[in-house]
């Protein structure tokens, strides 16, 4: 199967401008208390600040966990449209595979179970039910309209 491989996180990139910012974050926070609270903004404590250390430690630990989550989410995508690929008969397998090579979008997991759901009958049952769902609510709206639209009569 062919798909885009996901690039390793190279880390979180700790800028001047960042830098910059976190250490003037305390200042920034005791100007809005003032602004919000000016008759006792002295009285009101900041949270504890972390130090320059601390913090880029944080920032780098948050944004590795969120690459793995997203890297985790995408081979979870992979394996169920995987298993939708070998669940189908081989005929429509040869189908999806010659779209598959064919496919000039990106190589990702959703645009993959696009391309299996137009050979498995998934996206005509997925268009089915919303067409019955919006047929429903649009027989909800109508009831609702000439309701009010008798009411305003009266």
């Amino acid at each position: 199967m062919r798909f885009d491989r996901q690039g390793r996180p190279e880390g979180f990139s700790w800028t001047s401008r960042r830098q910059a910012l976190f250490l003037s974050r305390e200042q920034r926070q005791r100007e809005k208390l003032a602004q919000a609270y000016p008759l006792f903004s002295e009285q009101l404590e900041l949270p504890p600040t972390r130090t320059l250390d601390e913090e880029h430690a944080r920032r780098e630990r948050l944004f590795m966990e969120a690459e793995q989550r997203m890297r985790d989410l995408y081979a979870r995508q992979w394996r169920r449209a995987r298993r939708e690929y070998f669940a189908c008969t081989p005929d429509q397998r040869a189908r999806i595979k010659e779209e598959w090579e064919r496919w000039r979008g990106p190589a990702r997991p959703s645009a993959f179970s696009y391309v299996i759901e137009k050979y498995n009958g998934v996206s005509e049952e997925k268009s089915r039910v919303f067409r019955e769902r919006e047929r429903a609510l649009n027989a909800r709206v109508d009831a609702m309209l000439s309701a009010q639209s008798s009411l305003s009569l009266s």
